[in-house]
C-alpha cells in the first residue's frame, strides 16, 4: 500500500482521482496554493488531508509518493525537496526549467537508488502513437527520412495566466517538449543537433511577453531530420499531429483522419486508419505503471527518468538554438 500526496489541483485532481481509485493506493494528502480548491474538493475526498503547504506534504513520512501538478515554475524546488525526503515522485512536464536545476536533480537522483522518477509525457500511452512506434521497429516504413510532429495548444486564454507571470515561460519545455519526446520514443535514437526559431505573434495581444510558437529542426545521426512545432495560439483544436516519410510508407496523422500512403509497383495506395482519439485515460496509464514500477522493481516505468533528461536536453539546446539563433549540438 502506497500512501500518495499531490501538490497541484489543476490536472492533479485527475492524478488524485488514479489514486483513490486503486486499490494499492491511499490518497492521503492533498494541497493547492489556492487553498479554495482543496476546500472544494473535500466532497469528492472525504477523507483526506488537506495540507497547508508543499512543504508540509512532502515531510511527512507517512507519505511514499508525491504526484507534482503545480505550476511550472515550482517543478523543480518540489521535486528536489521530495528526493532529499526519499519519496518517489511522478511530475507534470517539464521536471525543470534549466540546465542547473537538471543537474542538481539528476546528481541527487544518482544518490536515491532505490526510488523511481517519472513525467506524465503521455502521449506514449496513446494507442494511435504506439501503433506508430511498432510499425517503425518493424521497419514497415523502410528508410525514413523525415518526420513532422505538431502539437497544437489551442488555449491562448491560458496564456494570460500563471505563464504570463513567470520569469520566463518556455513552450518548448510547456508544449513541444510532448512531440520531442515522442519522436525519440518512436524511433529509439536521440537526435545530435537542433536549430530553433519562434515568435510571439499569434498572442501579442495577451500577457504573454515570452515567444508563443516555436519551430525546431532535429537532425540524427543517419541524417534523418524532425521538425518539432509548440504552436500555443493556433485556433487549432487541442491536438498532437504526426507525419512519417519512409522509403516505403508514408503516414498522416491530423485532425480529420489518419492514413497510410503505401506505395506499389505501378501506384501509391491510400489505407485510413480506424478512429482512435487520444482519451483521458490513456494519461492515467502513465501513473498506473508508475505505480506498477514502484511495487515492482523488474517493471520498468513507461518515462524512465532518462527519458526525462533526454528530452529535457532537446528542450534546453532548442531554447539555447533560438536565443543565439545558430545550430546548437546536443549534450545529453
Amino acid at each position: 500500500m502506497l500512501n500518495v500526496g499531490v501538490i497541484g489541483l489543476g490536472v492533479g485532481e485527475r492524478h488524485a482521482n488514479v489514486y483513490k481509485n486503486d486499490v494499492r493506493c491511499r490518497l492521503k494528502g492533498i494541497h493547492d496554493f489556492n487553498h479554495k480548491k482543496c476546500e472544494n474538493l473535500k466532497s469528492k475526498f472525504p477523507r483526506v488531508k488537506i495540507y497547508r503547504s508543499d512543504n508540509e506534504i512532502i515531510n511527512d513520512e507517512n507519505i511514499d509518493l508525491i504526484s507534482i501538478a503545480s505550476y511550472d515554475n515550482y517543478h523543480f524546488k518540489q521535486v528536489i525537496n521530495s528526493l532529499k525526503k526519499n519519496k518517489h515522485v511522478i511530475v507534470e512536464k517539464p521536471i525543470c526549467l534549466n540546465k542547473e536545476e537538471l543537474d542538481q536533480i539528476i546528481e541527487i537522483k544518482e544518490k536515491k537508488k532505490n526510488i523511481q522518477l517519472s513525467s506524465n509525457l503521455v502521449l506514449r500511452a496513446n494507442p494511435k502513437m504506439v501503433d506508430v512506434k511498432k510499425d517503425i521497429m518493424l521497419s514497415s516504413f523502410g528508410s525514413i527520412y523525415y518526420i513532422e510532429a505538431d502539437y497544437f495548444w489551442g488555449r491562448t486564454s491560458k496564456l494570460s495566466g500563471w505563464r504570463s507571470k513567470m520569469d520566463y515561460y518556455s513552450i518548448i519545455l510547456g508544449a513541444a517538449i510532448h512531440m520531442i519526446d515522442l519522436v525519440i520514443w518512436m524511433l529509439g535514437v536521440k537526435p545530435i543537433s537542433v536549430y530553433a526559431i519562434g515568435n510571439r505573434i499569434g498572442s501579442n495581444t495577451t500577457d504573454l511577453k515570452f515567444n508563443s510558437f516555436a519551430v525546431m529542426l532535429l537532425k540524427f545521426s543517419n541524417g534523418l531530420i524532425a521538425k518539432i512545432t509548440g504552436n500555443g495560439p493556433c485556433v487549432h483544436p487541442h491536438f498532437h499531429g504526426i507525419k512519417v516519410f519512409g522509403s516505403k510508407k508514408t503516414l498522416i496523422h491530423n485532425f480529420h483522419e489518419s492514413f497510410y500512403f503505401n506505395k506499389t509497383k505501378n501506384k501509391t495506395n491510400k489505407v485510413t486508419l480506424k478512429k482512435r482519439k487520444f482519451k483521458s485515460d490513456n494519461k492515467d496509464k502513465i501513473i498506473t505503471n508508475f505505480i506498477d514500477s514502484i511495487l515492482n522493481p523488474k517493471i520498468n516505468p513507461i518515462v524512465t527518468e532518462q527519458d526525462i533528461y533526454n528530452a529535457m536536453s532537446v528542450c534546453l539546446a532548442a531554447e539555447e538554438s533560438m536565443n543565439a539563433n545558430r545550430i546548437v549540438k546536443i549534450k545529453y
